[in-house]
């Protein structure tokens, strides 16, 4: 009976007090326990400003990976990250609320749907129809959120539109992807460019979900470009403010600036060539450059203004990986974490000499947080069965806004 008299006799913290304190929470899953105390702190943080306020200060955690699953119907699949990992939880709740099954919606065989990119809680996915001449530039593109079921169709560039921009018809590669989202994450509104690349030239275009309509927005020539060969192994990064296309074999970049969507080409490290890279964001005014050696990771950087500073380049790190692997990035750069792969040595030169009739080598995935530099596991996978393509980060339900 004391108790609960000093418990009634003891002052209520003020509601903007106890928002500053739920605000400094980092995981959104402690969040949900705090709402279940009591219903004052329930209505507090299922208050849309509130959540509004959290997702703005807080980045998305990584809850798992998409993949392609190469002959079937549904054309990915995704793989939430497990225990011991924080997020484990918040990854199950997005498994089982989310639809990553397209089936359902899309046309089956011969329209083969793949992801092309995945940002923002949204996937971008493309489909080739195989009645269509093979040098057909366009292919059919959707964007879809898997949390909330919603999908929009991207209209096909106009004839005009291409017949203005290209010169002619011989398609070398085709990259849709999307833009990364505004300072106000929680809009609606989205934005998809394509580099097409022809014969002679690479062009730039870029569609609206507001216009709703394409645009051609930028252009360099593939003489200015020879990098950009579809047999390349090239990756994309966004950073501060501009798109990177990075080739292992490579002794430059291509850049796309946003701001003034302009292109240019920048050196690279020395010694790079080779290398796996991944173009990372650091310090505000910095931008970063991973190369993986010989079980060593390093992190380079210069200034945001690459373009005028490409010979800055500066060592700041470098950590060592595990000994005996071979290491190489999937799935590109999220919310500031990157995707290590590691086969072992070992078990890759056995597949080998047995011609690959064994039982394929373990590939061990590790998320890398570029911030600390510290390398965690993920998972561990078989070779062909599943390779990760791209890392998603989102906020669990029911945290995570609607992204269409």
């Amino acid at each position: 009976m004391a108790s609960t008299a000093a418990a009634a006799a003891r002052p209520e913290l003020p509601v903007d007090i106890l928002e500053e304190i739920f605000l400094r929470l980092d995981d959104a899953a402690d969040l949900v326990r705090v709402s279940a105390v009591c219903a004052s702190f329930h209505r507090l943080i299922f208050n849309g400003n509130f959540l509004h306020r959290f997702r703005s200060l807080h980045r998305p955690p990584i809850l798992g990976f998409l993949f392609d699953c190469h002959g079937k119907d549904t054309g990915f699949s995704f793989y939430p990250i497990e225990l011991p990992h924080r997020s484990a939880s918040a990854a199950r709740a997005l498994a089982r609320a989310a639809d990553f099954s397209i089936s359902s919606f899309l046309e089956p065989i011969p329209y083969y749907w793949h992801v092309r990119d995945v940002r923002d809680g949204r996937i971008l996915l493309s489909r080739h129809n195989a009645s269509h001449n093979w040098w057909s530039f366009f292919e059919y593109l959707m964007v879809y959120d898997p949390l909330h079921c919603r999908r929009v169709q991207i209209p096909p560039i106009p004839d005009d539109l291409m017949t203005t921009m290209v010169s002619n018809k011989v398609r070398r590669g085709f990259d849709p992807f999307l833009v990364p989202a505004a300072l106000d994450k929680d809009n609606l509104s989205f934005q998809v460019m394509c580099n097409m690349v022809c014969q002679h030239n690479v062009e730039t275009l870029l569609y609206s979900s507001v216009t709703q309509e394409w645009h051609g927005v930028a252009s360099i020539s593939t003489a200015s470009c020879k990098r950009l060969n579809p047999h390349c192994q090239e990756e994309r990064y966004y950073a501060r403010g501009c798109f990177y296309w990075v080739s292992n074999v490579e002794t430059r970049m291509l850049v796309l600036d946003m701001l003034e969507m302009r292109f240019s080409m920048v050196d690279l490290p020395p010694g790079s060539e080779g290398r796996d890279k991944a173009v990372v964001e650091i310090m505000e005014d910095r931008v970063g450059l991973l190369i993986l050696g010989d079980n060593t990771l390093d992190l380079y950087s210069t200034l945001r203004d690459i373009a005028d500073h490409a010979k800055d380049w500066r060592h700041d790190h470098r950590i060592r990986l595990l000994d005996d692997y071979f290491w190489s990035f999937a799935g590109g750069v999220v919310e500031g974490y990157t995707l290590l792969v590691g086969l072992r040595q070992d078990e890759c030169k056995v597949w080998e000499s047995c011609h690959h009739k064994e039982p394929a080598p373990n590939a061990h995935y590790f998320t890398l947080e570029v911030e600390s530099f510290v390398v965690k596991q993920l998972c561990v996978l078989k070779i062909g069965i599943a390779h990760p393509n791209f890392l998603y980060a989102s906020f669990p339900p029911p945290f995570a806004p609607p992204r269409i």
